[in-house]
This record gives structure tokens, sequence and C-alpha cells, in this order.
């Protein structure tokens, strides 16, 4: 292992133990027993079929969104639009899919998932553009798009396209819907688990060849690397930047597939309930590794899961100062590993 990848895995442990320890601090001065709390987590979460079905349903999205922002990442671009991305191609998702019902299911979910991927790839074009030609910070761009792209949804939905007295769209059927994991495994029973985090366990590998094994992936590190140094090396940065957002962002609408071909069977306004910016943790977390982020949304889906479990106990709400907390603990962790480290010239 490198000296960078040791630095990395030390960074990771120490955040997650700075995060328990404060997380134990925060129930102690609420007035509960912490190991009542983290028991009653672990066996919710992790001793019934049903629980572990629903924390792999949960961290099915986050797998999806965080690999399309670890594209990004990599290139050094902070991207926070993925609330708006992924609500543009999930809405896109809908709609195509209920005008092409005859099809195959295969068929169906290929023709969807272009669509949804076009439709949220240039959403992610539109800040990516303004920062080549302008140079407009992709942080501020990608914040306002959030915005934007969830007004005319709404615009879209409430005219047009709702049913009468909701905010969702027509449904796509019950012979459109895919397989659930009970029905091959029935551990999982009343689990809403479905063949999509098969298909995002794909994503991420696919994401980490791209990121590791190609010449793309060369290019896009060394983009996130030294912009200006990639430049003298021949690497056409502007065409990276456009193209990073544009794959990055397409690869968030892949959450509709899971939401509406696996779960509910229609797109709904207010499904994704920001789980765009929890993503941005899940990646951080793990380095902007694919395979890292197949665990680290596991984590964070069984924090989700599991706030519902010790809600008797203590707020529910407890769980996002968690999310939180790790973020800034990444931050401090990395500053004092990467110092440790350079002060024994190992990077």
């Amino acid at each position: 292992m490198s000296h960078h990848s040791k630095a990395n895995t030390l960074s990771v442990l120490l955040s997650l133990i700075f995060t328990f320890m404060i997380l134990t601090i925060l129930i102690l001065l609420i007035g509960k027993d912490p190991v009542e709390v983290y028991s009653l987590i672990y066996n919710d979460v992790f001793t019934s079929g049903y629980g572990i079905g629903q924390t792999l349903f949960k961290a099915t999205p986050l797998i999806f969104i965080a690999c399309g922002l670890a594209i990004c990442f990599h290139a050094s671009l902070f991207n926070i639009g993925a609330e708006g991305q992924l609500n543009a191609g999930s809405f896109v998702i809908a709609l195509t899919a209920v005008q092409i019902e005859s099809l195959p299911l295969i068929l169906k979910l290929l023709i969807c998932a272009c669509a949804g991927f076009a439709a949220a790839g240039l959403v992610g074009l539109i800040p990516a553009v303004t920062k080549v030609k302008k140079g407009v910070s992709e942080v501020i761009s990608t914040i306002m798009m959030n915005f934007v792209v969830l007004a005319v949804i709404n615009y879209r939905m409430v005219d047009f396209f709702a049913v009468k007295s909701t905010l969702r769209t027509v449904s796509i059927g019950d012979d459109s819907l895919l397989g659930k994991a009970s029905d091959l495994f029935p551990f999982f029973e009343g689990s809403s688990l479905n063949v999509s985090f098969i298909a995002a366990l794909v994503v991420a590998a696919l994401v980490y060849i791209l990121i590791y094994k190609t010449t793309f992936g060369y290019k896009l590190r060394a983009v996130g690397f030294n912009e200006t140094a990639s430049r003298y090396i021949g690497v056409k940065v502007n065409k990276m930047i456009l193209t990073s957002f544009f794959v990055g962002a397409g690869i968030t609408a892949l959450v509709g597939i899971n939401y509406i071909f696996g779960y509910k069977g229609y797109y709904e306004l207010g499904f994704s309930n920001n789980i765009g910016f929890t993503a941005i943790a899940v990646s951080l977390l793990a380095k902007n590794n694919p395979v890292g982020i197949i665990f680290s949304s596991i984590l964070f889906a069984a924090l989700d899961y599991g706030g519902l479990a010790v809600n008797q106990l203590i707020p529910k709400e407890v769980m996002l100062v968690v999310q939180g907390l790790i973020i800034l603990s990444i931050l401090s962790s990395d500053s004092i590993v990467q110092s440790y480290f350079k002060k024994r010239g190992l990077i």
C-alpha cells in the first residue's frame, strides 16, 4: 500500500473515531445511555432481513449519486448540484416510461436510463459551461441550479403532468416494476430492496475502472492535481471539465430507476429528500473512491434507518448531526494526517 493510500485510510479511520466519540458525548448530554442507543441501532439495522434490506435500499441511491459526484471531485470540481440533477433525470425517466409502457421491460429500462442520463447531464453542463466560458465558480452555479431545476419541475408537474390532487406523475404500471430481493430471498421479506442495488454495484465498478484504469481517468485526476500543469502536457482541460460534469451529473439520474422502477412506480415531488447533499459526505468519506463509496453509502444508510429506530430514545435529527460531524472530522483528520506524513517526508 502506498503512503498516500495509508494516509487516506488513516484519515478515514480517525474521522469515524472522532465522530463516534462526539456522538457518544452528545447522547450522554441528552441524558441517555450510549450503549442502549447503539444496541438498538445494531439490532434494528443488522439483525433482521427487513432491516438489512431497508439499509441496502437506502444505500442504493447514495452509491449512484456519490459515484457521479466522485467523477467531478477528482477533477477538483465541487459539484453541489446533485439534488437538482437527480430530480431532472428522475422526472424525465418517469415521463419517458409512461410513453413507452408497451415495450419490453429491459428495453424500457435502457431507454429510460439513457433519457434520464441525458437530462441530468444537460443540467450538469450548464454550470460547467459558465465555468469554462466565464470563470463562474461551480459551487455557486450548482447551488443555484438546484433551485432553478426544482422550480421548473414543480411548475411542469403541477400544471401538466401531476395526477389530480397529487404531486406525482402517472404510475408506470405494476408490470414495469423491478423484482424485489424478497422474491428470490425470503430473508428480505417486507423490505424495498430491489435489483437496482446490483446495478449500483456495477456502476461503482465501472466508475472505478473509468477513474483509475483509463486514459480519461488519468487526465481527469491530472486536472484535479494541477490544472496548469495539465494544460502544459496537452490535456484539454475545458473539455475535461465539460465531460466530467456531464457524465457525473448523468449518473445521478439512475436514482430514478431505483425509486420509480424499483419502489413507487412514479416520480413524486420531494422524493429525494436532500439525498443529493448527503451523497457529498458519502463521497468525501470514501475519498472519492467508488469502492469505498459502497461502504460509506451503507454506513450513511444505516445511520438514516437507525435514526428511525432510536427515535424513541433520542431525536432522529441527531443522525443528521452525525452526518455533519463526519464531514467536519474528515477535514480535521485530513489536516492532521497530511501534516504527520509530510513532516516525515512520506508524501
